[in-house]
């Protein structure tokens, strides 16, 4: 699932524009040294699994201040430019009845693993590289001798028969929405920003900023691949033909929440979701063969 290197081209922009100091009232020091790292040559420890060197929003005590009066552009650049570095993050959602998983954003390779829940039940996804997959319920597992996942492609069923392509523009939409380097560099290149104010986001010192922009306009900033471009675009227009996205950024240009109207994913109202461990999140992977059922095959039977 190779993307477009948006991301990188923002982030050597930041740096260019001096943007990474943008998140920190110190005006420098080491925090801009911190982000400049982030941003710069990325140390084996940032991938994720490495125990990376970005503290995911820790409130540690001397933690430095984020600049509330930094232009917002300047910041969701900034931001963008430290998250696409860190590479990786676990996902914990704060709305509905909660969820949780982890997320590498590698451009090249991304894995996505997400449990949401509401209303009793739990609906789990999983993308590896280009394979996209969601959980089979208890019932179906028994029909499809135990197997656990349901492995999805563009055109399942010729093109929605059972859900299967709706599933697999739900699961895709995913990917670029909570993708936070490539949503804070579409969002400072289309949306109509503004600074909410300064929030604590678990204890920490936060500058919470709003973006407003058509779904449209911001789909062709997203890393989508060509050939899923409209299913996705569709998929994240089923919740609104325009979005709103608000950030939360600490003072070393980390995002530590997102919360977007547009997920794709048909959730009732806007979802918040907050990222840890970044950069030193585990990455999620492919499940055995065994324990997949191929879509094709599951209508056969």
């Amino acid at each position: 699932m190779r993307t477009p290197r948006l991301a990188s081209a923002v982030a050597a922009t930041a740096l260019l524009l001096g943007g990474l100091t943008a998140c920190s009232s110190g005006g420098g020091g080491d925090t801009a040294k911190d982000a400049a790292a982030s941003a710069g040559a990325t140390p084996s420890s940032a991938a994720p699994g490495g125990g990376g060197a970005a503290s995911g929003g820790g409130s540690a005590a001397g933690a430095p201040k984020p600049d509330a009066k930094a232009d917002p552009k300047a910041a969701l650049l900034a931001s963008a430019a430290v998250m696409e570095k860190a590479r990786g993050a676990r996902l914990t959602r704060a709305t509905g009845d909660g969820g949780s998983g982890s997320y590498s954003w590698n451009r090249d390779a991304p894995a996505l693993e997400l449990s949401l829940k509401d209303k009793g039940g739990e609906r789990r996804m999983l993308a590896v590289g280009s394979g996209l997959y969601t959980s089979l319920d208890a019932e179906t597992a028994a029909l499809m001798d135990g197997k656990k996942w349901l492995k999805l492609a563009p055109g399942s069923a010729g093109g929605g028969k059972a859900g299967g392509a709706e599933d697999y523009g739900s699961i895709a939409a995913v990917l670029v929405a909570l993708q936070p380097a490539a949503q804070l560099s579409a969002n400072a290149a289309a949306g109509k920003l503004s600074r909410v104010g300064e929030e604590k986001v678990d204890g920490v010192d936060t500058v919470h900023y709003r973006s407003e922009a058509p779904i449209e306009q911001l789909a062709k900033l997203l890393p989508i691949p060509d050939g899923q471009r409209q299913l996705v675009t569709d998929q994240l227009k089923k919740d609104g033909d325009n979005s709103t996205v608000d950030f939360w950024i600490n003072g070393k240009c980390e995002l530590l929440q997102q919360t977007t109207t547009n997920t794709g994913i048909g959730l009732d109202g806007p979802q918040t979701f907050k990222y840890t461990e970044i950069g030193s999140a585990p990455q999620a992977k492919a499940p055995a063969d065994s324990e997949v059922m191929d879509f094709a095959d599951m209508l056969k039977n």
